[in-house]
């Protein structure tokens, strides 16, 4: 097994510094606790996918935290929410013992139930990406590899081991996620009609979220539909992208997109498992989108000032991707296509619509062969297999 860096070190080291606790979020099999076992050898780790840890970390907080010595990696926090107040109590004893505790979970942070006290001031909070083409650019896998991210996604262990066949690996992926992440998080019984509403939810990869819409196709109540879609979310699975709203009136759309965090999961949820169907399938325009997404999340992470959204207004006129950092803004088109047609790019229309002082830069994300970023006149190109990529 090959052992691939991740960006996101730097980060942690930096917090482990300067914050007594450290939660790293991520999706399952992200890499979270391999890597913060890759950094810290000599801690102790223990995992609450052990059910008897689970138990007694739920039930008996402060013993769980005092009995291991310290710093202590803690494994899938989300089953022990409980945890968290006894961290408090803990770390208020001496707020200047950073480092101390460094946490992973399989669910977002903010979206945590039962975490009732406020760790303000007191825990770093990060979360772990699969991996993206830079990270693969720093590693020496061949560029010529860099398309398989579609079918392998971003999961380091399709990386380190390419000799796993990714089919096989993402539905013991669904498995696991469907039989243990999923009935924690909200019990769904019905997991034949879910794992259509996975299939379902991959064909609207890159469009608003309807519910109504979701709900006629797989048979279930809109109620039931948001909340499965909560869990996809809280579980890392998928990104709410919102709309940009700020100051440009009421003629907005509102509804959010729906992205995917990994590439390989969303191609093999649409059935698809060799390079050529994907690039030649009804969706791959959309596809391409996502993984253009993909690469500004795992990006933008570093830089906790910027902020993503897309725009669209009520004629249909949109951008992809919207990125507003501290002064300035970011518009990104994205564009499976290797020549696309300039005079369908909306940038012309919706600048004029933002303050003349903000600074601008508008990008057009396509299959250029272009093995450099081209700066034409109105906007940059470039394609992020060939070309590394930064906001900078």
């Amino acid at each position: 097994m090959t052992w691939i860096d991740r960006h996101l070190t730097y980060k942690i080291e930096t917090l482990g510094k300067e914050r007594p606790a450290i939660f790293l979020s991520g999706v399952r099999q992200a890499g979270k606790s391999s890597l913060l076992k890759h950094l810290y050898p000599n801690y102790t780790y223990v995992t609450l996918d052990h059910v008897d840890q689970a138990i007694e970390a739920a039930e008996n907080p402060h013993r769980f935290l005092t009995k291991s010595p310290g710093p202590l990696i803690i494994d899938e926090i989300q089953y022990a929410p409980q945890l968290f107040r006894e961290l408090k109590i803990l770390i208020d004893e001496d707020r200047h013992r950073y480092g101390q505790f460094y946490l992973t979970g399989s669910q977002r942070f903010h979206l945590m139930k039962g975490v009732q006290e406020s760790l303000a001031g007191r825990l770093g909070i990060l979360n772990l990406e699969t991996l993206g083409i830079s990270e693969l650019r720093a590693t020496n896998i061949s560029t010529a590899k860099f398309p398989s991210i579609f079918l392998r996604g971003g999961y380091p262990e399709l990386w380190s081991d390419e000799q796993i066949n990714p089919t096989y690996f993402y539905e013991d992926y669904l498995q696991t996620y469907l039989n243990r992440d999923l009935q924690a998080i909200i019990g769904v019984e019905k997991i034949r009609d879910y794992r259509r509403f996975l299939g379902i939810i991959a064909t609207r990869v890159g469009n608003l979220l309807n519910f109504a819409d979701i709900s006629k196709d797989v048979g279930v109540s809109a109620i039931t539909i948001k909340s499965w879609i909560s869990a996809l979310e809280t579980s890392g699975i998928i990104y709410l992208l919102p709309p940009f709203f700020a100051n440009l009136g009421k003629r907005l759309i509102r509804a959010p997109k729906i992205y995917f965090s990994d590439l390989g999961l969303l191609c093999h949820l649409l059935r698809l498992n060799r390079l050529e169907a994907i690039f030649s399938h009804s969706l791959w325009g959309s596809i391409w989108e996502n993984f253009v997404f993909c690469e500004l999340i795992k990006s933008l992470q570093f830089n906790a000032q910027n902020d993503i959204f897309f725009y669209r207004d009520q004629n249909a006129v949109e951008i992809d991707f919207l990125v507003q950092s501290k002064d300035s803004l970011h518009f990104i088109e994205a564009k499976s296509s290797e020549k696309p047609d300039s005079t369908k790019l909306n940038f012309s229309k919706v600048l004029p619509l933002f303050p003349v002082k903000t600074k601008k830069k508008c990008w057009l994300i396509c299959q250029t062969e272009s093995i450099e970023a081209l700066a034409l006149k109105n906007y940059t190109v470039l394609n992020p297999l060939k070309t590394a990529w930064s906001l900078d």
